[in-house]
């Protein structure tokens, strides 16, 4: 192989590797999950909603359709949950690309509560899609 074939051979696998790190371990640095929204602070008896949402912070950034995409909530003892299973059915607007979720929760004790949500889903660009897998908490303080 000639020199100029391995140069031009070398440039092609530098170009591809920033499209290759994207579609990895990088996909994560493409969105960020966001709980605008949220109730922060209950009295005992009221309800309150958990926002979680994933926003794109790159332009054809989504997240996929037709992936499984499900989240698991859990709550401190003093927070109730209404499901502790979610998909993209239970969205506020589960045909947009990018859904946004808001768990109802109800306050029964007082204090420092806490809602956990395990969230898997697929975030995909036009030229890569991977799975990914994030945990989000948001306190919520119980008078």
């Amino acid at each position: 192989m000639s020199r100029i074939a391995i140069a031009l051979a070398a440039l092609a696998l530098a170009a591809a590797a920033p499209a290759r790190a994207a579609g990895g371990a990088d996909a994560a640095s493409t969105y960020r999950i966001v709980t605008d929204g949220s109730t922060s602070a209950l009295k005992r008896g009221e309800k309150g909603k958990v926002v979680v949402a994933v926003e794109p912070l790159e332009k054809g950034v989504h997240v996929n359709r037709e992936f499984p995409l499900k989240y698991r909530v859990s709550a401190t003892a003093g927070l109730a949950l209404a499901k502790t299973e979610l998909s993209r059915a239970d969205a506020v607007d589960p045909g947009a690309e990018n859904p946004r979720f808001e768990i109802p929760v109800s306050a029964t004790a007082a204090g420092a509560q806490q809602v956990t949500v395990q969230m898997r889903f697929a975030i995909c660009s036009d030229t890569w899609c991977v799975p990914q897998q994030k945990t989000v908490t948001v306190a919520v303080d119980v008078r």
